[in-house]
């Protein structure tokens, strides 16, 4: 018997299962607690949005409509509507959101997480537990992809340990957006193709049809990750029209049928989805930069010590991390890869080692090259790069696994202290994001924070310029956490207005052009400054002389 077997064939002892029951018992408790902690950050504003019913110009109609009247002053609390579950709209009303105002998230998770707030709560810790349930998911995906993948419980057992303390699992247990269900989809899509290829029935395809089409109908790129089964399938098959291959193509077709009435919103609405997505053409400054954090991200799936920037336009690796930081993990990714592949060749089958190198290599090498062709940060958006960072998850669960159960002696105790640094620095990263009040991936969070900060100590008009989605996003998201004493000033088409006297300082939003910051630059008797660039924060100090 080889090692291959030998490892399919070792039950998982008492030993390791008392430790995984253990670690995904804190894992469990590092996703449900502090769920009302973190920052609402910019993205789960949008999320509260869905599920309040408004679209963004039903949102503009109302907040904009009394110009003119009083002055336009408002409560800072009127915006919290919008936010929250108007009894009057149905979860028709979210769909109707997300097609007119965000078609490129499909709507399953957004459906399930206004159904869920409706029962237990719209309010930030409410939303985010849904995506801490869905968390737990993760485990018997996981545990069901390794048996099929490597028909060994054994290292299953091993990766739900692996997923029970991981940073990258509880970062997103506690976001209330898709993500968390998609790594959900990859997993279980994943491992009911590999049943269907096993057991060829109408079921087991009709299971991965299903599957597949969850997943499109959670976030777009799962079309990446079905073009990764299908070369999977086509490479398995040598290229030859045989069942398997049939059957995946039905089954692929009919995940495409599912998948077509949103498939028709998404091209009938493209020019909205296009423009929301134009942040993405931003260009780090080289493609070594590109490169460096792009292998930097990778180690954030097992340590992440929240030492990265939160800013979305990081153009080089130094603005990104510090080089003392970013150095050492790019090192210890590109070790990983390169062990990782060497390992597959000398020790794994074929169909293993090819089925996790095309379920991450194919997505993830696909944004990366787009990026260092056509320009673009696709590639390090660590959201896009979820399938990449699952099969490098599942390839490290089956290396442990093989070399703590079937190394020799020495190396066993190498591996046993190589697991054990794993989970302290799993652990530490989790204990970090426990206390933190912002986590990077949370993009503009710590500026959010100091702005709303800002704001509460002072008496003041936050201005609001309704100039584009952005800026109304960005008010949005400082409304959650204003005192009730502060009010503010819609206006329009960026027409300064009559400013009141009552107020020391005004703070508004204005985009970089400055068009409104501009008009206020004449009057020479205030003091303007811009105090976060990347918001387009700006401070006025009435009544003092520059």
């Amino acid at each position: 018997m080889d090692k291959l077997q030998l490892l399919a064939k070792s039950n998982p002892p008492t030993w390791l299962k008392i430790l995984v029951i253990s670690l995904i018992g804190l894992g469990i408790f590092f996703r449900f607690t502090h769920l009302g902690q973190k920052v609402y950050w910019y993205d789960e504003i949008a999320t509260s949005l869905a599920i309040s019913g408004y679209t963004l110009a039903e949102v503009k109609q109302e907040v904009f409509s009394n110009w003119g009247n009083n002055q336009g002053i408002i409560p800072a609390i009127t915006l919290d509507k919008y936010q929250h579950i108007n009894p009057d709209r149905s979860v028709a009303d979210t769909v109707r959101y997300l097609i007119t105002s965000d078609p490129q998230h499909p709507p399953l998770y957004y459906v399930m997480v206004r159904l869920w707030a409706q029962v237990f709560g719209d309010f930030p810790a409410g939303v985010r537990s849904l995506s801490a349930v869905i968390s737990l998911l993760i485990f018997p995906s996981m545990y069901w992809l390794c048996l099929e993948l490597f028909e060994s419980p054994l290292v299953g057992w091993v990766g739900m340990a692996v997923m029970g303390i991981s940073p990258l699992q509880v970062f997103f247990a506690q976001d209330a957006r898709e993500y968390g269900l998609w790594m959900v989809t990859i997993l279980v899509s994943s491992a009911a193709l590999l049943r269907a290829i096993r057991r060829e029935s109408f079921f087991t395809w009709a299971v991965y049809a299903l599957t597949l089409a969850l997943g499109f109908y959670t976030h777009l790129l799962t079309v990446m990750v079905a073009i990764a089964h299908g070369i999977y399938v086509v490479i398995r098959q040598k290229f030859r029209f045989h069942k398997t291959l049939r059957n995946y193509l039905l089954s692929s077709i009919a995940a495409c049928l599912m998948f077509l009435p949103w498939l028709t919103v998404l091209i009938t609405k493209a020019d909205t989805a296009t423009n929301l997505l134009s942040w993405i053409t931003f260009k780090t400054d080289s493609p070594f930069d590109l490169i460096g954090i792009w292998l930097s991200r990778i180690s954030r799936i097992f340590f992440d010590f929240n030492l990265a920037s939160d800013d979305a336009w990081v153009n080089n690796l130094p603005a990104e991390s510090p080089l003392s930081y970013s150095i050492p993990t790019i090192i210890a990714s590109l070790f990983l890869i390169i062990y990782i592949f060497s390992f597959f060749i000398k020790y794994l089958s074929t169909n293993a080692s090819l089925f996790i190198a095309l379920l991450g290599g194919f997505p993830g090498l696909t944004l990366l090259f787009y990026d260092l062709i056509f320009g673009g940060i696709r590639s390090i958006h660590f959201r896009y790069q979820l399938p990449l960072y699952l099969s490098i998850q599942i390839a490290v669960v089956y290396i442990l696994a093989f070399h703590l159960f079937l190394a020799k002696n020495w190396q066993k105790n190498l591996w046993q202290v190589i697991v054990v640094g794993l989970l302290i620095s799993g652990l530490v990263s989790d204990v970090r994001f426990f206390q933190s009040e912002t986590w990077w991936p949370q993009i503009g969070a710590k500026n959010l924070l100091a702005m709303s900060q800002l704001i509460n100590q002072s008496n003041n008009i936050l201005l609001l310029s309704n100039k584009n989605d952005y800026n109304l996003g960005v008010i949005l998201t400082l409304s959650h956490s204003l005192e009730p004493k502060i009010s503010l000033l819609p206006i329009q088409n960026n027409q300064l207005p009559i400013m009141p006297q009552d107020y020391k300082s005004i703070f508004f939003v204005d985009d970089l052009e400055n068009s409104l910051a501009h008009q206020l630059q004449q009057d020479k008797t205030n003091s303007l400054k811009l105090v976060y660039p990347l918001e387009g924060f700006w401070q006025l100090d009435k009544n003092q002389k520059t």
